[in-house]
């Protein structure tokens, strides 16, 4: 996952989902991630703006199904912007764990 801006489309986490504790919304951006990445070539930046904190439900159902669905070169064509750093570490400690029991590579 990187983390510069690209030229291609920029998804806004909360105009996807309403909170980012639940599966349910977990789900959303999922369906929202696939979509993006499987619609085009370029980058897709997903903007955390004015998020406060992941929970593990959320990002089972988020990242980590990406993730195991396809795997970790799909996951480089996802950038992240207003980010804060202990959220990138969630993020990059997660994908590093998801890595590890992945049955995608």
């Amino acid at each position: 996952m990187n983390t510069t801006i690209s030229n291609g489309p920029v998804l806004q986490l909360f105009d996807i989902v309403d909170n980012t504790l639940t599966n349910t919304d977990g789900l959303k951006l999922f369906l929202a991630l696939r979509h993006a990445l499987e619609v085009q070539n370029a980058p897709v930046t997903l903007s955390l703006l004015n998020l406060t904190a992941f929970s593990s439900s959320f990002l089972n159902s988020s990242f980590g199904a990406l993730y195991e669905q396809q795997g970790r070169e799909l996951m480089k064509r996802i950038r992240l912007t207003n980010y804060k750093p202990a959220q990138l570490q969630v993020l990059k400690d997660y994908l590093a764990d998801a890595a590890k029991h992945s049955k995608a590579e």
